[in-house]
């Protein structure tokens, strides 16, 4: 079981005298960041959202009930999990809270295409959706994650291997690039042809004239990273952020446009942005029409967005390089995301919120923590999160 944790009176004191130091010495950071989805006293689950997970694999089922917790500690009103039916039972035994979604799986246990109108139905009746952590590898994984990639409709988080299926597909390669992943993406082009009965296309061409139906957040560690892009960036601060903003660039490029997650209501408020370097600037100013977001995770976590905006966190620190730790920002995000939180604000508001939690638990211990851990501080990191900006309102 994930369990969060609850930290006594005078814990809950010293993070908060905490939280005022740091408010007070670093006010730029924190009234950079977003403020937290309100939590009106009469909001009920519907209010929150609802957040739909999509992954796991035999031998992987801990990865999606991480993204699950982390979910539902980050607020979302419901969370539902999508996931192999051979491993349902293993994964809704790590939590009560998410329900799960048994799907069309392989001999090893991987989704398989044939559960795309099954998770497209579902994720009709969700706000927002994450796919791929567990998710595995397979030639089918990879025909499931690329339709799943244009035919969502709503805010979507790709990461761990629906990464490296969208990078062997060769997505967002452009036409220069085409014939380095020709042969995977002949072969998925000549399974569509013999069910659709349309003519299959090649690489770049395959993909032209398709846009995602809805926004789309991508997290790459390093290695995906340059498995999408091929170049791995390096440790250099400012190389990372150019990096991940001329991605995030490309894909608005290739995939940006016409998303339809952008409702009326939602561009509304939607104001003039500012390119920034940090984690934004304050208030709406920071509001992104873009519907394409980058998030390059390692130390100092930079997330870009296809319209030029960047960001660069400032928490965390090395109790996250362990196993699981991307599968609990995934939750984070969508669990923001489901909220109705714009999807740049979400990713940056989560990169903050999880890399403070592991701040937070290092302040119990040095070593031995493990990504579930970053799920039981959760809720100790949104008290922080917000005594932080409220004491570095009063700076100014």
């Amino acid at each position: 079981m994930i369990e969060t944790y609850w930290p006594d009176a005078a814990t809950r004191a010293d993070f908060a005298r905490r939280a005022e130091a740091s408010g007070r010495s670093n006010p730029a950071f924190w009234n950079a960041l977003p403020k937290l989805p309100a939590r009106p006293v009469d909001g009920h689950k519907g209010t929150f959202g609802t957040a739909l997970c999509v992954g796991g694999s035999r031998g992987m089922s801990g990865a999606i009930a991480l993204t699950g917790s982390a979910a539902l500690v980050a607020g979302a009103g419901l969370t539902r999990l999508f996931v192999p039916d051979s491993i349902l039972e293993t994964v809704a035994g790590f939590a009560r809270e998410y329900t799960t979604i048994p799907g069309a799986c392989d001999a090893s246990g991987r989704l398989t295409s044939a559960a795309l109108n099954a998770i497209l139905a579902e994720a009709a009746n969700a706000t927002a959706v994450a796919v791929g952590p567990g998710f595995g590898r397979s030639a089918e994984a990879t025909r499931l994650v690329v339709e799943l990639f244009f035919e969502l409709e709503r805010p979507t988080v790709f990461d761990a291997d629906a990464l490296n299926a969208l990078a062997e597909a060769g997505v967002f390669d452009e036409e220069t690039e085409a014939p380095k992943r020709r042969g995977l993406a002949e072969e998925i082009g000549k399974s569509e042809k013999e069910k659709n009965g349309s003519e299959a296309k090649g690489t770049s061409k395959r993909f032209a004239g398709r846009k995602p139906r809805g926004a789309r957040i991508l997290t790459p560690h390093p290695g995906e990273f340059a498995r999408l892009t091929g170049a791995k960036p390096t440790g250099d601060r400012t190389a990372r952020i150019d990096a991940a903003t001329a991605f995030a660039k490309r894909l608005e490029r290739l995939c940006g446009g016409d998303s339809e997650a952008w409702s009326k209501e939602d561009a509304a408020t939607q104001v003039k942005r500012k390119e920034v370097l940090r984690v934004g600037t304050s208030g709406d100013e920071t509001a992104s029409r873009s519907s394409c977001v980058v998030v390059l995770k390692g130390a100092g976590t930079v997330v870009a967005d296809g319209a030029g905006a960047v960001c660069l966190n400032e928490t965390g620190n090395p109790n996250l390089a362990t196993g699981g730790s991307g599968d609990v920002l995934t939750g984070i995000i969508v669990g923001l995301l489901a909220q109705k939180t714009t999807p740049f604000d979400a990713a940056r508001s989560a990169v903050a919120l999880h890399g403070l939690a592991a701040d937070l638990r290092a302040t119990r211990s040095s070593r031995g923590a493990v990504a579930s851990d970053v799920v039981r501080f959760l809720p100790a990191a949104f008290d922080f999160y917000e005594a932080a900006q409220t004491a570095a309102s009063r700076s100014f």
